[in-house]
């Protein structure tokens, strides 16, 4: 390194006589035959100098400088041939457990600073005031603000602070900022950070002072990575989302098929709850959530994996699982009834009913006999008054309803309502008998 005491060192077209800058090779010759006549000797040095110079530079015909173009052509351009020899390997010195070293320092760095930003938030987020006053005191005693009295230029910008600049703080790490340079975290955004387990919401269209939170951008970055990491791992893949639909239609399949063997019970023992038309609604249902979980299984086992490996198996054994549920569950249901025979165990259950009621007649007219009430004949005619029967309007109210149901396939409403309507019959019946006697 050149020391104060040496002189210092000029560049340019210089005289070497006066030490003079002539700026080009023509006033340096010119300046020469002028100023320095006697030094006839360094005169033809230097024009033999700039001769070669300009020769080189126009690419003159000159055989003595094409032979040294072609020389340094030649050096410029020469091919290295090494011999076809095994060479040993040399000395070799792995740097992974440097590596890994300096990665965990980095790293373990990264997540300290991370974790006491995630303490100073949850702090503030928990139990800040509404009040805009009173939340910045409060966020003060939370995070203590750096002192801006000697600070004139913002550290991210390098701008100086003004009347229409002002300084900011950073609300996690108190250092001190412009409004240019700072950025606001939606303060649902850090309530779900903290609370994973609490619902998100969707982030307000401009976060400002009032629903944000003041950070820095290395605050910020530290902050987004750590939700970017919640979201990868709460994240499911395409196969864990094709799984769980079809564990969802597996778990709509289940009732269906209990309440399918209930309706075709029903019309096995000829009851008028139900009709075929509704099971053939339901059956259909059942096919459609086949289908589903038939097409679902073969995404699972076309999804790309490596033959043999554990994700492999998997996928096959849950398409073989599958298509074995279909199989067993859902296309071995019970064979429906034919019309005719509906028709027939209908018709006997009701030759059943009628003996059993011509049989309470009997039993009640014995009664009556057996007392010395007035026989059957003077029994009052109260059809007229069926009109105005209540219990007529609340069975055809019942009855609309039970229609609905059958048409939005809510079958279990549809028994429940059909119940409801046979109580509504009997107790009609009840009255009617009461009434006549």
């Amino acid at each position: 390194m050149a020391t104060a005491n040496e002189e210092e060192v000029l560049e340019g077209f210089l005289c070497p006589i006066c030490k003079a800058d002539l700026k080009s090779a023509s006033q340096l010759t010119s300046h020469f035959e002028s100023l320095h006549q006697e030094e006839q000797d360094v005169l033809k040095s230097l024009k033999d100098i700039f001769g070669k110079a300009k020769k080189i530079i126009l690419n003159t015909d000159d055989s003595d400088l094409k032979e040294t173009f072609d020389r340094a052509l030649k050096l410029n351009t020469r091919e290295y041939y090494y011999p076809l020899e095994e060479q040993t390997v040399g000395v070799s010195r792995s740097s992974t457990d440097y590596f890994k070293a300096v990665r965990s320092s980095r790293l373990e760095r990264y997540a300290i600073e991370t974790n006491k930003l995630l303490i100073r938030l949850d702090k503030l987020v928990c139990n800040m005031p509404s009040d805009p006053n009173h939340r910045k005191q409060y966020e003060q005693e939370i995070v203590p603000w750096l002192d801006g009295s000697s600070v004139k230029l913002c550290p991210n910008c390098a701008k100086a602070f003004n009347l229409t600049r002002r300084k900011h703080h950073c609300r996690l790490c108190g250092s001190i900022l412009c409004h240019d340079c700072s950025v606001f975290l939606d303060l649902n955004i850090a309530k779900s950070i903290v609370d994973p387990s609490r619902p998100q919401t969707s982030q307000a269209e401009e976060v400002n002072e009032k629903n944000g939170m003041r950070l820095c951008e290395h605050c910020y970055n530290l902050i987004e990575l750590r939700k970017q990491v919640q979201e990868n791992r709460n994240a499911k893949t395409i196969l864990v989302t094709a799984y769980d639909q079809m564990r969802s239609l597996m778990d709509q399949a289940k009732p269906a098929v209990a309440m399918y063997e209930k309706m075709c019970q029903s019309l096995f023992d000829g009851e008028t709850t139900y009709n075929l038309s509704d099971i053939n609604a339901i059956r259909g249902r059942i096919g459609k959530l086949a289908e589903g979980i038939d097409l679902l299984s073969k995404q699972i086992v076309a999804f790309p994996a490596e033959p043999g490996t554990r994700q492999a198996k998997l996928q096959n054994s849950i398409r073989q699982a599958a298509s074995h549920y279909i199989k067993e569950e859902l296309l071995s249901l019970r064979k429906l009834p034919t019309e005719a025979q509906i028709e027939e165990v209908r018709r006997q259950r009701y030759e059943r009913a009628q003996r059993q009621i011509q049989r309470e007649r009997m039993r009640n007219e014995r009664e009556r006999r057996d007392e010395g009430a007035e026989p059957s004949g003077s029994w009052v005619d109260n059809t007229s008054q069926d009109d105005d029967n209540p219990l007529l309007e609340q069975m055809n109210i019942i009855r609309g309803y039970i229609k609905e149901a059958r048409k939005e396939l809510r079958f279990e409403e549809v028994e429940i309502l059909e119940t409801n309507l046979k109580e509504l019959k009997k107790e009609y019946h009840l009255q009617k008998l009461s009434n006549k006697s």
